[in-house]
């Protein structure tokens, strides 16, 4: 039943949303031109996105990594929702330019070229020349595209909102839908402000430039603002081109090498990442390989880095507990953990991918699965593990296509290892071992009070102990028995004890110079003894068969 909490939360979105009855119809329009109602194909699914506009756009390219959810087929189908789109018109790209410099795009560039280098759902980009004859690219917003965006958002919640309150979807299907739309508010936000890019393509620059052979554009903060970007101007062609590449006599194996070292590296050691590593985001030069298109990035923290690493010693080791462990330590928990479920779930994991070859484990599923895992036990982790996932497995599969031979687990495994040698890793541990032992310390400190007390609690009667052990019936009925030869056996030593005590009496009657009640006694417990020797091997001879039967 519905909550008054989900009512008012349909209440507070229905009076945010103004738009839903005149986007719903333009939906109805479209699903209507597309037979959706006869059947969904991935390729129908595809020009139904394309139609309905960016935002769900946006929705088809998050949904084609997520092959947790979603058939091969869909995910295959949705990669295409990342090819160009229309451009709009240059007088329009003309009238953007000068609303945001409020002046004449002349006084910025001498020239800028009509036709498009690329255009795409949020923005377009065109190669224009500065004064002091700079060739530049000019990425710019399309008009409009954050309001349609917002209120396309805001009708989805609307429509999850009414689903969950009438309880019409299940819980964990909403729980999903939730994330995705989470995930894309969170990153359109960052998309549709170009000043986030300017900063973004700031910071990769510097941090990628010790990597040899490998680039990304510098922006020209000084013409950019948020809904225009002007960055450096970089030739070459798009690695989605594989046969123009193979034409060029590009080494491609070469070429995925160092696109994995580069990204593992992004990832491990600074913890700054491109969290959308598809073939038209990476272009390919005399000079290397360029990173572009810096709108969607991932950060790590360094104990975030730190326990990526402890994730991956976890599965390099098939160590269920350190997984465990370390992925708990930045899980937020949404609702109760069964801790022994989830420490048996992540064994399964581990043993399922001790037993597949090394190249042939995927880092991003691997990623997804732990994700999934936690999911089922109310765990969800930050948005970064979620963006670390996504782009592991984008990155995988343009490997597969370039380089297939690669193996990312060995890049990855060598970066981990390198930086336990690193002097803020050496800190950290020495830090983390100082904490463990101070709060052992503590803890034994504390120890012999707080038994004192709990003792003393158990005297009074203030503390009470329940068990609730579900056991099979067989194990109990195995149990019994055990505890009944047990104490057969303790009953035969009592009496060989007993009786040997007498012995050494002058107590009678005596028969053959031994005290009747100890030849006795030594007569009972060995009795005894036979008896819980012939029902042990009874026992064990009946589980053999059983096994054997089974």
């Amino acid at each position: 039943m519905a909550t008054f909490k989900e009512f008012l939360r349909v209440a507070e979105i229905t009076v945010k949303d103004k738009t839903s009855g005149k986007r719903m119809k333009e939906i109805r329009q479209i699903l209507a031109k597309h037979h959706a109602m006869s059947g969904l194909t991935p390729e129908k699914a595809v020009a139904i996105l394309e139609d309905l506009g960016p935002t769900y756009v946006k929705i088809g390219q998050i949904a084609s990594n997520r092959s947790d959810l979603l058939p091969k087929g869909y995910c295959d189908a949705f990669e295409k929702l990342r090819a160009d789109v229309p451009p709009m018109p240059f007088n329009t790209v003309v009238e953007c330019l000068e609303t945001s410099f409020d002046a004449s795009w002349q006084t910025v560039f001498s020239s800028i070229e009509e036709k498009p280098l690329g255009s795409a759902s949020i923005a377009q980009v065109h190669k224009a020349t500065l004064h002091d004859g700079t060739v530049v690219a000019v990425k710019v917003r399309r008009p409009g595209i954050a309001q349609e965006m917002a209120e396309d958002i805001t009708l989805i919640k609307h429509l999850i909102a009414l689903a969950e309150f009438s309880n019409m979807a299940p819980d964990n299907l909403m729980l999903t839908i939730d994330d995705l739309v989470s995930e894309l508010e969170r990153t359109t936000a960052e998309e549709l402000d170009f000043t986030i890019e300017l900063e973004n393509l700031k910071r990769f620059h510097e941090e990628i430039k010790d990597q040899q052979g490998v680039t990304s554009p510098l922006p020209y903060p000084e013409y950019s603002t948020d809904r225009v970007l002007v960055m450096e101007y970089v030739t070459g062609t798009l690695l989605d081109n594989k046969k123009r590449l193979q034409d060029l006599g590009k080494n491609l194996p070469a070429i995925g090498e160092r696109i994995a070292q580069s990204y593992v590296t992004q990832v491990i050691d600074d913890g700054f990442f491109h969290a959308d590593p598809h073939p038209g985001n990476i272009m390919v030069n005399d000079d290397g390989i360029v990173w572009i298109d810096l709108g969607m990035t991932g950060t790590l923290t360094s104990s975030e880095r730190a326990i990526v690493g402890k994730v991956f010693r976890g599965v390099a080791l098939n160590d269920p507990y350190a997984l465990k462990e370390a992925l708990l330590s930045l899980a937020k928990a949404d609702g109760p953990v069964d801790h022994g479920m989830l420490l048996e779930q992540m064994g399964g994991m581990l043993d399922t991918y001790a037993s597949a070859d090394l190249s042939d484990i995927n880092i991003g599923m691997a990623f997804v699965d732990v994700i999934e895992i936690l999911r089922t036990q109310n765990l969800s982790l930050p948005p970064s593990f979620t963006m670390l996932a996504r782009g592991f497995l984008t990155l995988e599969g343009v490997l597969t296509d370039i380089a297939p031979s690669i193996n990312v687990v060995d890049i990855v495994s060598v970066h981990v290892k390198k930086q336990m040698w690193t002097l803020s890793y050496l800190e950290g541990k020495a830090q983390e071992l100082f904490t463990s032992t101070a709060a052992s310390a503590e803890a034994m400190a504390t120890l012999p009070s707080q038994l004192s007390r709990t003792l003393d609690m158990l005297d009074r009667g203030q503390l009470k102990v329940a068990m609730d052990m579900k056991l099979p019936h067989d194990v109990k009925g195995t149990l019994y028995q055990v505890a009944s030869l047990l104490a057969l056996a303790l009953i035969s030593a009592g009496l060989f004890v007993g009786s040997s005590i007498v012995c050494t009496t002058p107590m009678q009657p005596q028969i053959f110079d031994v005290p009747l009640l100890g030849a006795l006694g030594y007569l009972g417990a060995f009795v005894l003894g036979v008896y819980v020797i012939v029902r042990a091997v009874a026992i064990r001879h009946q589980q053999v068969n059983d096994e054997k039967i089974k």
